[in-house]
């Protein structure tokens, strides 16, 4: 497919668009969720080089600055980093794969407008008076996105991702779901199946059963029934309501660990 103005070249394919959608998605955890045509969207922008000279004290002061910038032709907005980015003439392209689904949007104001907006917000960046700044070379070139819709609990999002560095945006509109206890559980054993996660989880759990049997953190039992209890050389479980119940989990993770699939 021919495109009239210039383009980025495309270095993040289409093929890997769907593979970044799922992994973000993933890391708000979403496991389930309905993903729409993927679009290709040429954005517009004025390309332009400027020349500016410095005064002090109203006069000359000698020093000037040449730099090329990028003005969004859909909002207005200076993009330095854009402009520097850019190849060179012969490293553009003009024309796209037919089977990619494009959608080309065109600028909403004319270059005589997009001039005179950049000529002012210039002379503002730099810190220069306009009257000292001339800019030249303007053109359009286009700056390819994919666009991509996901639907999550019945609304969807709209996510962009650069063509050119594969860098999504939009992401933070999509919502952290709150993970289920079967996910945590499936988590945490997993995590059990690596040796060094035992000597961490032990760790806690004697850390744990120490603090209890020392006392620290509740109240001085004084005299009574339950001290009574206490000193008749039981076995600790028998005065340590919480052992047992702790010492059954550990054999059941245990068990769990080796036995799920």
């Amino acid at each position: 497919m021919f495109v009239g103005n210039p383009v980025f070249p495309i270095s993040f394919e289409i093929e890997k668009v769907a593979g970044l959608i799922e992994a973000t998605l993933k890391k708000k955890n979403w496991q389930s969720f309905d993903r729409g045509e993927v679009k290709l969207v040429l954005q517009p922008v004025y390309i332009f080089y400027y020349d500016a000279v410095f005064e002090e004290g109203g006069k000359p002061s000698g020093k000037g600055e040449r730099g090329r910038l990028a003005l969004n032709a859909e909002t207005a907005e200076l993009n330095k980093g854009l402009a520097e980015t850019m190849p060179p003439d012969n490293k553009l392209v003009k024309e796209l794969p037919d089977d990619y689904p494009l959608i080309v949007r065109k600028p909403l104001f004319s270059a005589a407008e997009a001039e005179k907006i950049a000529l002012l917000k210039t002379s503002a960046l730099i810190g220069a008076d306009r009257n000292n700044v001339v800019l030249t070379g303007f053109k359009v070139v286009y700056y390819p996105m994919w666009l991509a819709f996901v639907t999550v609990k019945e609304k969807t999002y709209e996510l962009e991702i650069s063509a050119v560095t594969g860098e999504i945006f939009g992401e933070e509109q999509v919502p952290e779901r709150e993970k289920g206890f079967v996910e945590i559980t499936k988590e945490t054993l997993h995590e059990l199946k690596e040796p060094g996660a035992w000597v961490k989880y032990s760790k806690e759990i004697a850390d744990l059963a120490g603090d209890k049997i020392e006392g620290k953190g509740s109240s001085e039992k004084g005299p009574g029934v339950l001290g009574e209890i206490q000193s008749t050389g039981l076995p600790s479980f028998l005065h340590e309501p919480w052992l047992l119940p702790s010492i059954v989990l550990v054999v059941i993770l245990i068990m769990l660990v080796f036995f799920w699939p």
